[in-house]
């Protein structure tokens, strides 16, 4: 689904597993036990449902202040663990940053006060309302969730809001970035070592390794958020047309599919190439257009019946950033795009390129 432009990416186990959590994992039968089986499950659905909305919105405050900031948001993912929002470039300021940052925990402590005011006015009237007790849940699970992200360390909103204080301090992203991540490596490793303590003291192998998984991903977090980081300060300045292959292999049009893989895909082991009638640039071909049609239509069809046409191919500007570039790529599942200008096509510029850039920049220590 899309909402405001934004794609809204969703695991639909994740549903499933919360409203069994909710249920068998004994929060409602212990906070009143007298409820029938079925009250439960109705409860632990309901609670499930509005979780799910409060992470969404959740994201939906950066993603909202982003925009406002001139970042463009292409898609959030909902996860078991929370959410992700997939933006096309970074913050330009640590103010920025820090508004970014700021607005997820603040909309889910909003979100924790109403329902938190919800319990109440039926504690007031009728305590006993399975109402109430999901009221009360879902309270204690958006402070909890607006707590948990004030961590300051990588991936949680915390470490972006350390780092934007920092960045905005000493006016280097880089080395704030770098101060967040040993931070956000210290918590991991604390909450790795508590999740072992934790199984070793009481024997719950579901707490534990929850807190152990939790610290190997904000240490797998701290040391991405670095490396991006060191990726776009060593390609500062660099443009596409650093960059990219001008010279690349065409496809005719009206070459057929067969000849097509045979000729172009299993010769030059690529997937992906633009497409020509005579001079004119119509378009580009893939792996992935072959496989829409059967292998027994391949020697009838033609590239021109599988092309994915120039009006819809996304493309990159000569002098765009590479760096962006390669975001664009990322956030875009694509292995490469096209480079044009005014219409024409001037080559090709593939996320393998930049990356040897990267490399061959860092050996040599030139940032």
């Amino acid at each position: 689904m899309r909402i405001g432009g934004i794609e809204v990416i969703v695991d639909y186990s994740w549903l499933v597993i919360l409203a069994v959590f909710a249920m068998v994992g004994g929060y409602f039968p212990q906070a009143r036990p007298s409820y029938a089986a079925s009250e439960y499950w109705a409860m632990g659905a309901a609670a499930a449902l509005l979780f799910f909305l409060s992470i969404l919105i959740h994201e939906l405050a950066h993603s909202y202040v982003a925009i406002k900031h001139g970042i463009k948001i292409t898609s959030i993912r909902l996860l078991v663990f929370g959410g992700l929002a997939q933006a096309t470039s970074e913050p330009k300021t640590g103010r920025h940053e820090f508004l970014i940052a700021l607005s997820g925990p603040a909309a889910s402590m909003v979100l924790g006060m109403v329902f938190l005011i919800v319990y109440a006015s039926f504690y007031m009237t009728n305590p006993m309302h399975p109402a109430a007790r999901v009221a009360g849940f879902l309270a204690w699970a958006n402070i909890l969730l607006a707590g948990l992200n004030l961590i300051p360390g990588f991936p949680f909103d915390g470490g972006r809001i350390l780092r934007a204080f920092l960045w905005d301090r000493w006016d280097d992203m880089a080395r704030a970035t770098k101060i967040v991540s040993q931070i956000g490596n210290g918590c991991a490793l604390f909450l790795i070592i508590f999740g072992i303590l934790q199984f070793l003291a009481t024997q719950s192998l579901g707490l534990g390794l929850l807190f152990v998984f939790l610290g190997l991903f904000m240490r797998h977090s701290a040391t991405g958020s670095f490396q991006t980081v060191m990726l776009r300060r060593t390609l500062t300045g660099v443009q596409v047309k650093q960059v990219m292959t001008e010279n690349v292999v065409s496809v005719d049009w009206l070459a057929s599919v067969s000849d097509f893989v045979q000729d172009y895909i299993y010769k030059h082991k690529l997937t992906d190439f633009p497409v020509f009638n005579r001079d004119e640039f119509v378009g580009m071909v893939s792996l992935e257009g072959v496989k829409t049609i059967s292998k027994e239509l391949w020697g009838f069809k033609q590239v021109r019946d599988i092309l994915t046409p120039v009006e819809m191919v996304p493309f990159l500007l000569p002098a765009d950033d590479a760096a962006e570039a390669l975001t664009r790529m990322l956030a875009g599942d694509l292995e490469q795009m096209a480079v044009m200008e005014d219409g024409h096509f001037l080559g090709i510029v593939s996320r393998r390129d930049i990356m040897n850039l990267f490399k061959i920049k860092s050996d040599l220590g030139v940032a």
